[in-house]
């Protein structure tokens, strides 16, 4: 059996103290307890965005001087970060040492753009994953009002995210069971089925449940019929055979299901997760620019407005 090293040595978590950002916190110290000594950071982030500046902002002469240069400003801010702030991370700090996690955790302060901010942090710290909560948003009200969520996933590169609802649904025992691996024959894909199985390899004693999904789509399969469908179905069985014999030589052969359906591919697999109640689905990114994914569409994001009740993690290779 090929043993497979942890693969998330440190996790970013952005927290606001909102609902689903104390979901977030809450599934992210059974990923970090579960890596054991090979995590080797958790960083807990609070980004001050431009809806604490519009609130403080009002009436202030902008002519006079830089905010910053202002007595009154910088009270204002100092007074924020000392009572609401710092209080905040350090009560998510005290959650995560008490619910076991044994590597150190960091604490940190940034402003500007929350997302930007996000991404910019967890580059430079060379973070590997990204636990973070969202807001319960459609894909239209997304696009429209600006999301957090869509911003960072917009720019995310070699780095997994895992987005949590406040409705978030896991085991305690095993928070990532049922674990659905959707698959298309794309690197990113393949690379979301090595990661699973890297994780599932930390709760091998628990007797995780995988499956593999490949979903033909619709708008390819239609026009198929007229000369048969059987070479998309061949397809589909080789890029399931593929995923079935890796996770069998990481020690899984007998504990994983694969299916084959039809249909439009987020539609499907956000039925598939939240009617067999998956409690993590874990699907690579495709790599397409912040703008075609703006135009195009994504499947991952797609899913990821689908689901309320299934954690989702999007890997970026």
């Amino acid at each position: 059996m090929e043993t497979r090293s942890y693969p998330y040595t440190r996790i970013l978590i952005p927290y606001d103290g909102s609902p689903s950002a104390q979901k977030a916190l809450e599934w992210a110290a059974h990923l970090a307890r579960a890596g054991g000594d090979e995590v080797e950071e958790v960083t807990l982030l609070r980004v001050i965005g431009g809806s604490y500046l519009a609130r403080h902002i009002q009436n202030v002469d902008l002519r006079v001087t830089c905010m910053d240069e202002v007595d009154a400003w910088r009270r204002v801010r100092q007074h924020h970060l000392d009572h609401e702030v710092l209080p905040l991370l350090e009560e998510g700090k005290r959650f995560l040492q008490e619910n076991g996690v044994g590597a150190p955790i960091e604490t940190r302060v940034a402003e500007g753009k929350v997302g930007e901010e996000i991404i910019r942090v967890a580059q430079e710290g060379g973070y590997t994953a990204i636990v973070m909560g969202r807001r319960g948003l459609s894909p239209v009200k997304g696009l429209l009002l600006g999301s957090v969520t869509r911003q960072v996933l917009s720019l995310a590169q070699k780095i997994t995210i895992f987005v949590l609802g406040a409705e978030a649904v896991f085991n305690p025992e095993c928070p990532i069971s049922p674990l659905l691996l959707p698959v298309d024959g794309s690197e990113p894909g393949f690379e979301a089925v090595r990661l699973g199985a890297s994780l599932a390899q930390s709760f091998k004693d628990r007797d995780p449940r995988l499956t593999l999904l490949h979903v033909i789509d619709f708008a390819i399969l239609a026009p198929a019929y007229a000369e048969g469908a059987a070479p998309l179905i061949a397809d589909g069985e080789e890029i399931l055979t593929k995923g079935r014999e890796f996770l069998k030589n990481t020690g899984f052969k007998g504990m994983v299901v694969d299916k084959l359906l039809t249909g439009q591919p987020a539609q499907v697999i956000a039925e598939e997760a939240e009617g067999a109640h998956y409690a993590l689905i874990l699907m690579g990114a495709r790599g397409v620019s912040p703008l075609k994914q703006m135009i195009l569409g994504s499947v991952s994001k797609d899913v990821l407005y689908r689901v309320s009740r299934t954690i989702v993690g999007i890997v970026y290779p």
